[in-house]
C-alpha cells in the first residue's frame, strides 16, 4: 500500500505477518536462551541420574519453559487483535492492549520527528516500525540524548509510505513548538516592557521636588 492508498477516517492492522515474526523472536529465544544450556544439562542428568529421577530432573526442567511458551503462544495472536491505526485530518490514533488497553492520540502539530526502524529479522519479513517524535516526548532526562518515541506504528509493509504520509500532513500544520516558543517570547516581552515602564516611574518618584 503507498502514500496515495492510505485513507482518512479508516482504521487499519498491521500487517499479519507481525505474528510470524513475534513467533520467530520466541524461537530464537528459546533456542538462544534456554536450550542451548538446558538440553546439555538433560543429557547429563539423564548420564548420572537412575532414570525415574532423571525424567523428575527433566520434568522439573522444561515445565516452566513449556508454561511460558504457551502463555506467549496464546498472547501473540490476542495482541495482534488489539492493535489498530487510525489517521484522522488533524490526528494519529493508535490502539493496542490485550489487558491493559492504551490509545494514543498525536496531533500533526505536535510531531518534531519520524524514525523508519528495520531490524534484521523484520527485514526478512519486509516489516517495519514508523516511530513518531514529538515536542514533549522528543528526549528523556535532563541530558536530552535519549529520544523517547510517543506513538509507534508497528508491523506494517508500507512504511515508507505511512512515513510521506505523515509528513505531508505535519507540513499543513504550524507545529505546536514554534507556537509555544513565539508565546514565550511575546510574553517575555511584554514582561521586559512592563518592567521597562516601572523603572521609568521609580525614576521620576525618586527625583527630588524643586522647592517653589
Amino acid at each position: 500500500m503507498m502514500k496515495d492508498s492510505i485513507k482518512v477516517n479508516k482504521s487499519f492492522k498491521p500487517h499479519p505477518d507481525l505474528k510470524e515474526l513475534y513467533y520467530a523472536y520466541l524461537a530464537i529465544g528459546v533456542t538462544i536462551l534456554y536450550l542451548s544450556w538446558a538440553i546439555p544439562v538433560s543429557v547429563l542428568i539423564f548420564i548420572n541420574l537412575r532414570p525415574i529421577a532423571a525424567i523428575a530432573a527433566f520434568t522439573f526442567l522444561f515445565l516452566p519453559l513449556l508454561a511460558i511458551m504457551a502463555f506467549i503462544i496464546f498472547w501473540i495472536p490476542r495482541f495482534y487483535s488489539s492493535i489498530s491505526y487510525l489517521f484522522t485530518e488533524s490526528d494519529v490514533i493508535i490502539q493496542k492492549g490485550v489487558w491493559w488497553k492504551r490509545k494514543s492520540i498525536v496531533p500533526y502539530n505536535r510531531v518534531t520527528n519520524i524514525d523508519v526502524i528495520q531490524g534484521p529479522l523484520s527485514r526478512f519479513f519486509g516489516l517495519g516500525k514508523v516511530s513518531i517524535q514529538t515536542a514533549g516526548f522528543s528526549s528523556g532526562g535532563s541530558s536530552g540524548s535519549a529520544r523517547i518515541a510517543e506513538a509507534v506504528i508497528l508491523g506494517i509493509k508500507n512504511f515508507e509510505g505511512v512515513k510521506d504520509f505523515i509528513l505531508s500532513k505535519v507540513k499543513r500544520f504550524r507545529p505546536m513548538a514554534v507556537e509555544a516558543e513565539a508565546e514565550q517570547i511575546a510574553t517575555k516581552n511584554v514582561s521586559m516592557n512592563i518592567l521597562e515602564e516601572l523603572k521609568k516611574i521609580r525614576k521620576n518618584l525618586e527625583k527630588p521636588k524643586k522647592r517653589r
